[in-house]
C-alpha cells in the first residue's frame, strides 16, 4: 500500500472514529483498494477497416469487398445521403463498442467478414468478425504487427497472438468491453439508484465500456446531453471526472455507491424498526385497553356476586376434618371397649349361672338311685352299687365321684357374683362413653358437611361462565401485552461499515473537490477557445460545472444553459468539450481522453456551408495542436473537405458508384 493510501486509511479511521485495522477490514470486505494506480496515457488510433459481404436491394447490389484506411488527424467520409457514411461509423462501433448503436438491419445482414486494425496505447490490435444472418459466428481479438494483422483477415497468422475469442453477439460485446476497459485503464462507474419507495432498498448500477464509448462517438446536435450518450446517473460529470483523471474518480464513485447502498439498507432497517415499534405500540395500546376492560368487568362481577374466601373455607374444612377424624377414632375406641365389656359381662353371667346350675344338678343327681342304665336299661348290680359307696365310682358310668365342698362352692359363687357386678358396671360406663363419642362424631361430621356445602357454593359462585370468560379475557390480554413488549426491536446502532464508507466517501469527494475547481476552470477556457474555432464567434464565456452541466454566456452577457442552445451550437460545444478534455489531459500530463472521435453528419443540425467549413477547419486545427487526435467526420457535402486545408484524408465512393460499399 502506498504512502498516499496509508495516509488516506488513517484519515478515514479518524473520521469514522475507529482503528485503521477496522478500516482496512471494511475496505477488504467490500473489495476496495485505496492504492493509487499508475495510470498511463490512453490512445486509440484506427488504421484499416475491411468489410466483405453481399449487398441486397436496388442500389448497386452484389458482392463487395471494401477497405478503408485512416490516418491521424481528420478523415472526411463524404457521400450522398443513404450511401453508407453512417454505416461505416456504425460498423466501427460494432468493433469498438462490441455492439452497434444504430446500424441498419439490412446493412448488418449484408456483412459476412469484417476486419479492423488499430493501435491501442501504441500496440497493434486486430479485431475480426465472421457473421451469418446478422449474427456473429466467430470473432477474435489479435495482437501482432501491422503486417501480421494485414495477413490475418481470413485466418490468424501464425505469429499473431489471440487475446480473446467469441462466438455470439453477446459474447463479443462482453469480450470487447472487458478488453477495452483493461487496455485503457478504465473501471466501471458505479452509481446508486434510490428505491422507488421507502419500503425498498436501492441498488448499485454499474456503467462500463458502452458508457465510455459515448465520449468517442457523441450524439447528434439534437440531443441535449452534454457528454456521453445518456444523462442518467450523472454520467456526464462522471465521464468528465474520469477523463480529467481526477483523484481515483471511479474508486470514489464506487465508495460513494457502496456508502449510499449501506445507508439505504441501514435506513430501511431503521424504518422497519420504527414501523414495527409503531405497530407494536398500537397493538399494545389495543391489548392494554382490552386488559383494562376485562379487569374492570372481573372486578364488577366480584362485587356483584360476593362469595366466601375459598382459602378460608379450605382452612376451616381442614380443621373440621381433623375434629371429625378425632371424634371417629374416639367413637370407634369406645365402641370396641363397650363390645369387650359386653362380652365380658355375658361371660360372667354364664359362669355364675353355670355354677348355680351345676350345684342344683349335683343335688338333684345325688338324690337319684337308678336301678337301670338310662340308655340301655341294663340292670345295675350290687357290685357297682357297693363300689360307688366304698370307692366313689359311679354305678352307672364308672366315673370317679368328687364330693362337693359346700364352703368352696359358696366362695366361688360369691366371686362370680362380684365379677358379674363389675362387668355390668363397666358395660354401663362404656355404653355411656360410646354414646357420647357418637354424639361428638355426629356433630363434627355435620360441621364438616356444612363447610363442604359452603365450599361447593363458593366454587359455584367463583366458577360462573361469565366470570370465567372475564378471567380468560384478562389473562389473554395480559399475555398479549407482555409478548408484544418482548417483541419490540431494540434500537439499531450504525454499523461500523456504514461509518467507514461514509467517511471514505466524504474524504474522497473532498479530494476531488480540491482539484475540480481548477480543472473545470481550465476545461471551460479550453472549451470556449475550441468553440470559437468551431464557429461560435459570439461566445463570451463557458462554465463547466461539477454537476455535469454547462453555462453559456454569449451575445451581451446573458447566461443560458447548454440545453437551451440551438442544435448546431450544441453540436459544436459538445465537440469543443471533447477536444478540450484531450488538451487538458495533455497539458497536465494525465490519463485522459484516448483521442478518437467519430462525428456523424457534420452539416446537420442547422450547420450551414460556411459554418461547416469553419467547424471542419477548427477540427483540423485541433488535430494539429493535439498530435494524438484522430477524427472521422461524415458529410453529404463531397466538396467540403476540398475547401479546407489540412484534412488528413477523404473517403468517397469509387468511380462510377454512389455508395461507399
Amino acid at each position: 500500500m502506498s504512502a498516499g493510501s496509508t495516509n488516506l486509511v488513517d484519515r478515514i479511521a479518524a473520521a469514522a472514529a475507529c482503528s485503521r485495522e477496522t478500516v482496512e477490514q471494511v475496505l477488504n470486505d467490500y473489495g476496495l483498494n485505496l492504492t493509487t494506480s499508475n495510470r498511463r496515457h490512453r490512445s486509440m488510433r484506427l488504421d484499416r477497416l475491411r468489410i466483405r459481404g453481399e449487398k441486397a436491394g436496388e442500389v448497386e447490389p452484389g458482392m463487395f469487398d471494401e477497405t478503408f484506411v485512416f490516418d491521424l488527424g481528420v478523415t472526411v467520409i463524404a457521400a450522398d445521403n443513404l450511401r453508407g457514411k453512417t454505416s461505416i461509423l456504425e460498423v466501427l462501433t460494432l468493433f469498438l463498442r462490441g455492439e452497434p448503436r444504430n446500424l441498419q438491419a439490412d446493412v448488418l445482414s449484408w456483412l459476412n467478414e469484417a476486419s479492423l486494425d488499430m493501435h491501442i496505447n501504441g500496440q497493434a490490435i486486430g479485431l475480426r468478425l465472421s457473421l451469418k444472418d446478422s449474427q456473429i459466428t466467430d470473432a477474435r481479438i489479435l495482437a501482432g504487427t501491422i503486417a501480421e494483422l494485414a495477413a490475418s483477415d481470413d485466418s490468424p497468422a501464425a505469429s499473431t497472438t489471440e487475446l480473446a475469442r467469441a462466438q455470439s453477439n453477446a459474447e463479443w460485446a462482453e469480450q470487447v468491453g472487458a478488453f477495452m476497459m483493461t487496455q485503457l485503464g478504465l473501471e466501471e462507474m458505479q452509481v446508486f439508484n434510490r428505491a422507488r419507495s421507502d419500503d425498498e432498498v436501492g441498488v448499485i448500477k454499474s456503467h462500463g465500456w458502452p458508457a465510455y464509448f459515448g465520449v468517442l462517438y457523441p450524439p447528434s446536435g439534437a440531443d441535449t446531453i452534454l457528454l456521453g450518450s445518456t444523462a442518467g446517473d450523472q454520467l456526464p460529470v462522471r465521464l468528465m471526472q474520469v477523463f480529467l483523471d481526477m483523484p481515483e474518480a471511479t474508486r470514489a464513485m464506487r465508495v460513494r455507491a457502496l456508502a449510499q447502498r449501506l445507508d439505504s439498507e441501514f435506513n430501511a432497517e431503521q424504518r422497519r424498526g420504527r414501523d414495527t415499534n409503531a405497530a407494536i405500540a398500537r397493538q399494545i395500546q389495543e391489548a392494554t385497553t382490552r386488559q383494562t376492560t376485562a379487569d374492570a368487568r372481573l372486578q364488577a362481577l366480584r362485587h356483584q356476586a360476593p362469595a366466601e374466601s375459598l382459602q378460608e373455607l379450605a382452612d376451616s374444612a381442614t380443621q373440621a376434618g381433623e375434629r371429625a377424624a378425632t371424634a371417629r377414632q374416639m367413637a370407634e375406641a369406645a365402641t370396641a371397649a363397650f363390645n369387650e365389656a359386653q362380652v365380658a359381662r355375658v361371660a360372667d353371667e354364664k359362669a355364675l349361672n353355670g355354677l348355680r346350675e351345676s350345684k342344683a344338678a349335683s343335688v338333684l343327681f345325688h338324690g337319684l338311685d337308678p336301678r337301670f342304665c338310662p340308655r340301655c336299661e341294663t340292670a345295675i348290680g350290687d357290685e357297682r352299687r357297693s363300689r360307688e359307696h366304698d370307692e366313689h365310682q359311679c354305678a352307672v358310668c364308672d366315673t370317679t365321684l368328687h364330693a362337693d365342698d359346700e364352703d368352696d362352692y359358696t366362695e366361688r359363687e360369691a366371686q362370680a357374683v362380684q365379677a358379674l357386678a363389675a362387668t355390668r358396671a363397666a358395660e354401663k360406663a362404656l355404653d355411656a362413653a360410646m354414646n357420647k363419642a357418637r354424639v361428638e362424631l355426629h356433630g363434627a361430621q355435620e360441621d364438616l358437611d356444612s363447610i363442604d356445602e359452603r365450599i361447593t357454593q363458593a366454587q359455584r359462585v367463583h366458577q360462573t361462565a361469565e366470570r370465567i370468560q372475564a378471567e380468560h379475557e384478562f389473562a389473554a390480554a395480559t399475555a398479549v401485552v407482555e409478548a408484544l413488549r418482548a417483541m419490540a426491536p431494540e434500537e439499531v446502532e450504525t454499523p461500523v461499515s456504514v461509518a467507514v464508507l461514509n467517511a471514505a466517501n466524504k474524504i474522497l469527494r473532498e479530494e476531488i473537490a480540491q482539484v475540480s475547481a481548477a480543472l473545470y476552470s481550465e476545461l471551460s477556457d479550453a472549451t470556449r477557445d475550441f468553440a470559437h474555432s468551431f464557429g461560435i464567434s459570439e461566445l463570451e464565456h463557458v462554465k463547466i460545472k461539477g454537476n455535469g452541466t454547462m453555462d453559456v454566456t454569449k451575445g451581451g452577457g446573458a447566461r443560458s444553459s447548454f440545453s437551451s442552445q440551438s442544435p448546431g451550437e450544441r453540436l459544436r460545444l459538445r465537440y469543443a468539450l471533447v477536444v478540450a478534455l484531450l488538451r487538458t489531459a495533455r497539458a497536465r500530463d494525465i490519463a485522459g481522453h484516448p483521442g478518437l472521435l467519430l462525428l456523424d453528419s457534420l452539416k446537420a443540425e442547422e450547420v450551414q456551408d460556411d459554418h461547416a467549413q469553419t467547424l471542419l477547419q477548427g477540427l483540423v486545427s485541433a488535430a494539429v495542436e493535439e498530435p494524438g487526435l484522430q477524427i472521422l467526420v461524415t458529410t453529404a457535402d463531397k466538396t467540403l473537405s476540398g475547401s479546407v486545408s489540412g484534412v488528413a484524408g477523404t473517403i468517397t465512393p469509387k468511380p462510377n458508384r454512389t455508395s461507399l460499399f
